[in-house]
């Protein structure tokens, strides 16, 4: 895990040192700069692989290419041995060298052939030409925007990117709207207008010509027609693998063990595998639905070396820090802590992030998948009809004149219109935060967002929904394309990078991923349990008492977080904050869930409350103010 940023069109000596000097959290161990007429190059490295000559920027011999890079190439070793057989000669035992190597050989092909996480940046000086790079599964962020005069500025980080006093800082509308009803920002966008995320697997390439960004790996969906034992048997040598690759290190390395089955099979793999007991770790809140004890039997039963973290979060101190981290308002951001804990012993932890958008974990959605599609066999179509029209009459309804504390019977009234969309049905099981309906925006937005055509939610997600294939193996592919991306990876990459630890998901190893394509759904969900193939092929290396603890989730509980955290400062900040100020949100809608006394029932209001208070402290922080500075007090100070 490092930190890399550049300019391509304009060399400013000082922009690039700070620029690169605001990543400094992701790379404490050194730094480096490479500047080339109108190219720039930086990057803050943390040791984990070569620790003596692994230095970036990193050259072939002749210097013409100049390669920076965050995250690991895990066959870098296989790589290596191929181009010295073809009579490259390496200077190093760092795998950043054998990307310079490869590109040189295999031009822009040879992003194909790198098995692991990444953002890289080669500078070919013969050609003129930058190209960046993000890895297929978008572990490692990287971010970019093109000014008025053609100059492209990246980074690992859009703070690096807002150094450029030529970069306005101005909030995104359209995101705005997806942030309100997903609490994250899918795909390309972010918070900012005019700077975005390069897709997972997509190159930029920037010369004289221009900027184009194109693809160099598109996920493949081909189901295999082997017996299940034949694939329960590859599914065990992909997985020892998938975690044998993820142990490549030049220092310690952790596991972040929650006790569910994920976390627990790369314990039970790594212990197989290393020559000592690994390091693992678990945080809880000291609530009851902790799984402290759950990771406690696991590590007892792999005698490995474990720590707990009992947090009591104290979100208004922590939440200007998180974010910051973050770029961007967000709520779910507790993986800050655990970090904290973990990155004060290693350098590198591993997760058990992917397991379940890859092989079936979901089961709430896949369940409700399955009632609407027996129900939808059950009516004919103009009983269908009817009862969506029904459906949307009462929504309607409810939108322009119901009582706010009649909202959760939106749950009830939107399964009947799921008869209709599969987009829809998707949305609606995206955990606690609401999708709302079209009709409900205008009591929810002010001006600034009404005046103008916003997209539908329902746009982003409607291509993965091409009827190809049932819905269970929809609803997996779109939580691994767009929800596990934009949403989890960003939150365990920004603030595991915030404590200098470098976060590895051995789930979203190439080989692996791309077998899990090959299973059929009916393999994965049978008889309303998930990932049941991955239980069979895991069931040697794992003790029973895995296979029987309840899946939940990783986070507070919202009700209790906003009478014990929000609440107060909420009702002091958001009626006359940056969100009715600026003409987001309706201060009638604020004051009306506001000046309620608090219930449950009004829990999906909470969770679009706590989101609208962290987008007041980034706001402040990144839109107002002309610094971008890592935030020393809390929310108090900000808002």
């Amino acid at each position: 895990m490092c930190g890399i940023c550049g300019v391509f069109g304009t060399e400013d000596k000082g922009l690039i040192k700070s620029m690169t000097k605001v990543l400094s959290h992701r790379g404490p161990d050194g730094s480096g700069f490479h500047i080339d007429r109108n190219l720039m190059l930086g990057h803050r490295r943390l040791s984990v692989i070569d620790l003596t000559t692994g230095d970036q920027p990193i050259y072939n011999e002749d210097r013409s290419i100049c390669v920076i890079d965050n995250g690991e190439i895990y066959n870098f070793r296989e790589l290596r041995k191929e181009l010295e057989k073809k009579g490259y000669k390496f200077n190093t035992k760092t795998d950043t060298e054998v990307v310079a190597h490869s590109y040189e050989e295999y031009g822009d092909d040879c992003f194909k052939r790198f098995q692991g996480m990444f953002s890289i940046a080669v500078w070919d000086s013969n050609k003129r030409r930058l190209v960046l790079a993000r890895d297929r599964h978008g572990i490692k962020s990287l971010f970019y925007t093109v000014l008025p005069n053609g100059d492209v500025l990246f980074a690992s980080e859009v703070k690096s990117i807002l150094q450029d006093k030529r970069v306005k800082r101005q909030l995104d509308y359209e995101s705005f709207h997806y942030f309100v009803n997903l609490r994250y920002v899918p795909r390309e966008k972010t918070m900012f207008k005019g700077i975005y995320r390069l897709l997972p697997g997509h190159l930029l390439i920037a010369d004289k010509k221009g900027v184009q960004i194109k693809p160099f790996h598109k996920p493949s969906f081909k189901l295999a027609r082997a017996s299940e034992d034949r694939i329960v048997k590859e599914l065990r040598k992909m997985l020892k693998l998938a975690v044998k690759r993820h142990l490549v290190s030049d220092v310690p390395i952790g596991i972040c063990l929650s006790g569910g089955l994920d976390s627990s099979t790369i314990v039970a793999l790594a212990s197989s595998l290393a020559d000592e007991p690994p390091r693992t770790f678990c945080m809880g809140f000291g609530e009851d639905t902790d799984e402290i004890e759950d990771a406690n039997m696991v590590a007892d039963h792999f005698k490995t070396n474990h720590r707990n973290l009992i947090v009591k979060a104290n979100l208004l101190k922590e939440y200007p820090k998180m974010i910051w981290h973050a770029d961007s308002p967000k709520r779910n951001l507790y993986p800050f802590y655990l970090s904290e804990l973990v990155g004060r012993h290693v350098k590198v932890a591993l997760g058990g992030l992917g397991g379940d958008e890859l092989f079936g974990g979901y089961t709430w959605k896949y369940r409700l998948a399955e009632n609407v599609e027996a129900a939808r066999k059950k009516l004919d179509q103009k009983e269908r009809n009817r009862l969506i029209r029904s459906a949307k009459q009462m929504i309607r309804f409810q939108s322009k004149y119901g009582d706010i504390s009649d909202d959760r019977h939106f749950e009830y009234l939107k399964k009947m219109h799921y008869l209709e969309s599969d987009v829809d049905l998707y949305l609606g099981t995206q955990s606690l935060d609401e999708t709302f309906p079209e009709e409900y925006l205008a009591r929810l937005y002010g001006k600034k967002m009404t005046k103008g055509k916003i997209p539908r939610v329902h746009d982003v997600f409607a291509p993965y929904f091409n009827g190809k294939y049932g819905l269970v193996q929809q609803f997996m592919e779109v939580d691994y394309r767009v929800k596990m991306v934009d949403d989890f990876l960003f939150v365990e990459d920004a603030m595991f990078s915030a404590h200098s630890l470098e976060s590895r998901v051995p789930f979203l190893d190439n080989d692996l991923v791309d077998f899990s394509f090959s299973i059929p759904p009916s393999m994965k969900w049978q008889s309303g349990q998930g990932k049941m193939i991955f239980k069979k092929a895991i069931k040697p290396w794992v003790p029973k008492f895995v296979f029987e603890k309840r899946k939940q989730g990783f986070g507070s509980n919202v009700f209790l977080t906003y009478v014990n955290e929000i609440e107060e400062i909420a009702r002091q900040k958001l009626p006359d904050g940056n969100a009715v100020k600026e003409g987001l949100i309706r201060s009638e809608y604020l004051n009306d869930v506001l000046g309620r006394e608090a219930s449950p029932h009004l829990q999906k209001h909470y969770c679009l409350i706590w989101n609208l208070l962290t987008f007041e402290i980034w706001y402040e922080m990144y839109i107002k103010s002309d610094k971008v500075e890592n935030p020393t007090k809390g929310v108090g100070s900000i808002i």
